[in-house]
């Protein structure tokens, strides 16, 4: 039997920009996720415990069921604009590796401050690199290397930061469930329950405060559920009208890719929705038989081989699912 796989340690260089910042900004993609809020609130938290000033920065929305991330936040949290990143003397880009990422069509490089890379996505650095970069697609979760370097920088977990990071490795992984969560992973949650995060408490506050606008969403959203392509292919959509009917939110919807993904024999889920800008949203979830990264990309998207998304330019979540259907068959075949 071979040994599990260990990640790599962070490069000196990484450890030594996060020591000798003194205003650090750090900041997640656009819509952070659980993922890559938590993996920046532990960072935040980790270098304000080190005496840095730290503005913990966030572009586009900000889900309710993450906020709970937020309580007692020892540095500032501020919606960040280009404009405002020369005050800053670093800035680490979370769960990312271009600041297009953060905003979209940005190309200003002159505007950022030195700045270092912590993600365990594939996409490349843009040419204008970074002074350091610390990524591992291999790995489950950017939690699961923002671990590694807040051990590095000697800082000391509190259950907050533990609870951070525990939602980070939860939110990537969908709870330990998927193919992705490693041992490395799963030996951080033991150290992380160990210095007291709660993992019934932090899987309630992502997984289980429902509203009643997000159960008759749900309700709506299975009368769409359709299997294509030999039942390889599950799907679901949510349209404005669903939206509006139940009279829910953006976050109602959080998650709702896991039920078509639960349909026995599919092998690949997609989920359609609004994304509040007069577009569709296409989430797409797989086994490991099939990469969904690479479907993704083909729409202009990416992500991890069994985890993308990409934007359909269509307001309507049926038509995108139709051009969708139109393209995946040569993807999605039987095995």
């Amino acid at each position: 039997m071979s040994s599990a796989r260990k990640i790599p340690s962070p490069p000196p260089s990484l450890i030594e920009a996060l020591r000798m910042g003194r205003r650090v900004l750090i900041i997640g993609h656009e819509n952070p996720d659980g993922d890559s809020l938590g993996s920046s609130v532990a960072l935040a938290r980790a270098l304000c415990q080190l005496g840095k000033d730290v503005t913990l920065g966030y572009r586009g929305r900000l889900y309710n069921h993450l906020l709970f991330l937020l309580d007692q936040l020892t540095s500032s949290l501020v919606e960040v604009e280009p404009s405002d990143l020369p005050k800053f003397d670093l800035m680490v880009l979370v769960d990312c590796a271009h600041p297009n990422r953060v905003w979209p069509g940005f190309s200003d490089f002159q505007l950022l401050p030195p700045w270092i890379v912590i993600d365990h996505h594939p996409m490349d650095p843009p040419k204008s690199g970074p002074m350091a970069i610390y990524r591992d697609p291999k790995a489950s979760s950017s939690g699961e290397l923002m671990f590694s370097v807040i051990q590095s920088l000697g800082a000391v977990f509190d259950q907050l930061m533990a609870e951070a990071l525990l939602a980070a490795l939860m939110s990537d992984t969908g709870f330990f469930s998927q193919a992705n969560a490693t041992p490395e992973s799963l030996r951080q949650a033991s150290v992380l329950l160990a210095a007291g995060a709660r993992s019934d408490y932090v899987v309630g506050r992502l997984k289980r405060d429902w509203t009643q606008a997000r159960v008759k969403l749900l309700r709506l959203a299975l009368a769409t559920m359709e299997l294509n392509l030999s039942g390889l292919l599950s799907s679901m959509l949510i349209s404005q009208e669903m939206m509006d009917e139940a009279e829910a939110s953006l976050d109602d919807m959080e998650g709702f890719v896991e039920y078509p993904r639960a349909m026995a024999g599919s092998e690949v889920a997609a989920l359609f929705r609004v994304d509040g800008h007069g577009h569709t949203r296409v989430s797409l979830r797989s086994t490991a038989n099939y990469n969904v990264g690479e479907l993704a990309a083909s729409f202009g998207g990416g992500g991890h081989s069994q985890a993308a998304a990409y934007t359909d330019p269509s307001p309507d979540p049926a038509k995108a699912r139709e051009s969708f259907l139109a393209q995946a068959h040569q993807f999605i075949k039987p095995r």
